[in-house]
């Protein structure tokens, strides 16, 4: 055995292991269950949204290929929604549409959501991994609620979720570039031009010495 390993195991026998607070609780949940009371009080309040989950990786997702008009009626549709309850919220079925998944019924599962995983997904109930629509043909958002917050899984602009042949059935596109992403592909294009230009400048240069 090393020294080094003498030492650890001294030090060790030395120095006493904490024992753990018998009432100590390791509150390792997203999604805590609340009390009675607590709950028909969240119930009463707007609703509100988080993006902790949101997947913008996932190919059917990403929002390739969906015109910029689409994010404002996104968003136009988030305020207004924010100015209701989920009761109020429910009594809209007309226009929201919101109900809960059937997984056995969808192209894709929430576990495919890279930023989720079966511990996460083993707090929410089904009946809490919800869709709704932005508008008729406008889309859909899949989110999963807890009381009065809707997380937000996936963007479906393009309707991937339950995809309809009729419609064209499922559609995959490149991911949009971010700005910072176009910012690079404009400095690449104009350093090539840069480089047009100083070789035609190079090139004309050596005609100009031949003809001296």
């Amino acid at each position: 055995m090393s020294n080094r390993s003498n030492r650890e195991n001294k030090l060790s026998s030395l120095i006493p292991k904490a024992n753990m607070p018998q009432d100590f609780v390791h509150e390792s949940k997203i999604f805590p269950k609340q009390s009675q009371d607590e709950v028909e009080r969240l119930n009463k309040e707007k609703i509100f949204f988080s993006f902790q989950f949101l997947d913008t990786q996932h190919e059917a997702f990403n929002c390739g290929e969906t015109n910029n008009g689409w994010f404002l009626h996104l968003f136009d549709n988030l305020s207004e929604l924010s100015k209701l309850t989920f009761t109020e919220l429910e009594k809209q079925r007309q226009h929201y549409d919101m109900h809960r998944h059937d997984f056995n019924k969808t192209e894709y599962h929430y576990i495919d959501n890279h930023r989720l995983n079966e511990e996460i997904l083993s707090q929410i109930s089904p009946e809490n991994m919800i869709q709704f629509r932005l508008s008729t043909g406008g889309g859909r958002v899949h989110g999963i609620r807890y009381h009065n917050k809707i997380y937000i899984i996936w963007l479906d602009p393009h309707h991937n979720m339950n995809p309809d042949e009729r419609f064209g059935g499922s559609k995959f596109f490149e991911a949009p570039l971010t700005p910072y992403q176009e910012l690079l592909l404009e400095l690449d294009s104009r350093n090539e031009e840069l480089r047009k230009k100083k070789q035609e400048f190079e090139d004309l240069y050596e005609l100009w010495s031949d003809s001296v």
